[in-house]
């Protein structure tokens, strides 16, 4: 359902492993490899400065969390950010997102259990029509961010990819690729970027919540590295190892995808006398794996100690192999800058709520379930409440002070991080 009657096989994430996906692993690497990802930190420095200030005066962390991870990957993407959070533009990709979640989940549609009946003609295969419906909608939304990132005056990835294609060699298919082609090989990691970013976040704020002490043992940290006076910054991160390790128990303990994007066996094969035949599907069980106990002892505890004792412990978040999740350095990076400085700005504090008891009103906390979560493609916390409360009035001072100085002009931005790339010979 979503990869051929939706995706119409343009969705690089379901793409068979062929001469075709490996042209758009090569394209997607140009932009999102360990050297390129090192170049973004200036507009993730920018992004999470604006973080900041919004969490001075709000509470709703999930959506200054969602306009952050949205913001800066349209900035790179298409040349443009996302600044309240509730732009048209947003709310059409969103809602692309939403689309595509519901076109692959699992036991939903009954043409991924019987694939034969995806020879039946729309009049008899109403999820045929419906999938029609999607793919024109999401196919306008990719085309139309493609055609007016090439045409802003700004370096983006558009811009970048287009080149390489126009540059393709001896390569046939690459240069002879379409514009919506190329198109969904950038939407397709706006999509699953800006989601999956947002929902870790989330899952961050959960695990504060419930270990407080982990909270004050990374401020400690924090306060002794950095101090009163400035920000924490990309410079910090090697000598941050318990924010670091907060990172890697929260893509642990409450990975974004609890079961991974399917795969398929290009041979046949055998596993502890299971018999694969070739083709097959197969699935990675992420939280299973996370909560092995013979490798993570207590698994469903939050211990951030357990990757300062042992750094070699395995993570699978990204998933594996040849198909592991392409922009997992643009990802590490934004999680440590938004993690780093909001636990040197803020206390994350449980919320309370007036509420009628025996008809009498009592100020309840607002409790959170770490197990009440909402199922679907991706795995996230149901709903919750939690209060940003800043740790003192020198920590705002710094935190007004530096987004009142950051430079704001995307276009500037962007640009210098095209320079940066252009004088390593890079990109």
């Amino acid at each position: 359902m979503a990869g051929e009657c939706v995706g119409k096989g343009l969705h690089t994430l379901l793409m068979p492993y062929d001469h075709r996906y490996r042209m758009h692993q090569r394209l997607q690497s140009s932009y999102l490899n360990n050297r390129a990802a090192q170049t973004y930190t200036p507009l993730q420095d920018l992004e999470s400065k604006q973080l900041l200030v919004d969490f001075l005066s709000t509470n709703d962390f999930s959506a200054c969390y969602s306009r952050y991870s949205s913001s800066m990957i349209m900035s790179l993407a298409y040349g443009k950010r996302f600044i309240r959070g509730g732009e048209q533009q947003l709310k059409r990709i969103q809602k692309v997102v939403e689309n595509f979640i519901r076109a692959a989940r699992v036991g939903v549609w009954i043409v991924d259990a019987l694939p034969v009946l995806n020879y039946l003609p729309k009049l008899i295969a109403p999820w045929k029509r419906y999938a029609d419906d999607l793919y024109a909608y999401e196919s306008d939304v990719h085309g139309e961010n493609f055609i007016s990132a090439k045409e802003s005056s700004s370096w983006n990835w558009s811009k970048q990819i287009s080149s390489k294609a126009t540059d393709g060699g001896s390569d046939d298919y690459l240069r002879n690729i379409s514009s919506l082609e190329l198109a969904y090989n950038l939407g397709i990691i706006y999509m699953a970027g800006s989601d999956t970013q947002t929902i870790t976040l989330e899952f961050f704020t959960v695990a504060a919540l419930l270990n407080p002490q982990i909270m004050h043992k990374a401020q400690a940290e924090l306060d002794a590295v950095v101090g009163p006076d400035r920000l924490p910054t990309f410079s910090d991160s090697p000598n941050l190892p318990y924010v670091h390790a907060i990172i890697q128990e929260v893509l642990r303990w409450r990975p974004f995808l609890a079961s991974g994007m399917p795969h398929a066996v290009t041979q046949d094969d055998e596993y502890m006398g299971y018999r694969i035949p070739k083709n097959s599907l197969v699935i990675a069980n992420h939280w299973a794996l996370g909560h092995e106990e013979e490798i993570f002892p207590n698994s469903e505890q939050f211990r951030p100690e357990r990757w300062i004792d042992d750094p070699s412990l395995p993570i699978f978040a990204w998933g594996f192999g040849r198909r592991s999740c392409p922009g997992k350095h643009v990802a590490i990076n934004s999680l440590f800058i938004i993690i780093a400085r909001l636990l040197w700005a803020f206390d994350i504090e449980h919320a309370y709520e007036e509420v009628m008891i025996n008809g009498e009103l009592k100020h309840v906390r607002c409790e959170v379930d770490p197990l009440a979560l909402e199922q679907g493609m991706s795995s996230r916390p149901v709903p919750f409440k939690a209060v940003f409360k800043v740790r003192s009035p020198k920590a705002q001072e710094v935190v007004r002070k530096e987004w009142e100085e950051s430079e704001k002009d995307i276009d500037v931005v962007l640009e210098g991080i095209g320079n940066t790339q252009r004088e390593t010979k890079f990109g």
